[in-house]
């Protein structure tokens, strides 16, 4: 049965899409689908497990905003599954950045991480495009994390991804 906006089914809840279109709270953008946050603190030199990816999901966009100046050191980030050891962009020189600085990932995994000679509040995707990127595996699941040369103390980023479910039950949460 067709149902037109002046014949709504019984199902039909116009207060329900506006959360759809539109959520305030940055959760969910149309278009972007669902969003998972956590924040990196980057004193230490190791690995860091960021995120983990049940079943399969769409990552449309992955930024990582800096909140406290990056140290000197951190000239070797990149961005990874651990469980597989793949990498999702190549070593990225993030050394000297400052507060507000965004990167961001493409949908080159050749790539390092994507921003602009005054990325301070903005990222350009240099024409490259957002990430775009199918990760995760049919029914089971996998770890998102970093790996780099430790920064200074207080060292920190903001990592947020937007992503779409491509299976039932499929999500991608911070750890």
């Amino acid at each position: 049965m067709v149902v037109s906006p002046a014949q709504p089914s019984s199902v039909w809840r116009p207060d329900k899409f506006v959360g759809v279109v539109g959520d305030p709270t940055g959760a969910y953008l149309f278009g972007l689908g669902s969003k998972a946050t956590v924040t990196e603190a980057i004193d230490t030199a190791t690995g860091v497990d960021l995120f983990t990816v049940t079943g399969k999901c769409l990552i449309t966009i992955w930024t990582l905003e800096v909140t406290n100046a990056i140290g000197a050191a951190v000239t070797d980030y990149k961005l990874r599954t651990k469980t597989t050891n793949v990498d999702l962009c190549t070593v990225s020189d993030i050394h000297g950045a400052a507060i507000g600085c965004i990167y961001q990932m493409c949908g080159d995994a050749g790539d390092s991480l994507i921003n602009t000679a005054s990325a301070k509040f903005t990222a350009d995707t240099n024409g490259k495009g957002i990430a775009y990127r199918i990760i995760g595996l049919a029914g089971g699941s996998c770890t998102l994390q970093s790996l780099r040369t430790a920064g200074d103390a207080s060292d920190a980023i903001i990592h947020s991804i937007w992503w779409m479910a491509m299976e039932n039950g499929a999500s991608i949460v911070a750890i």
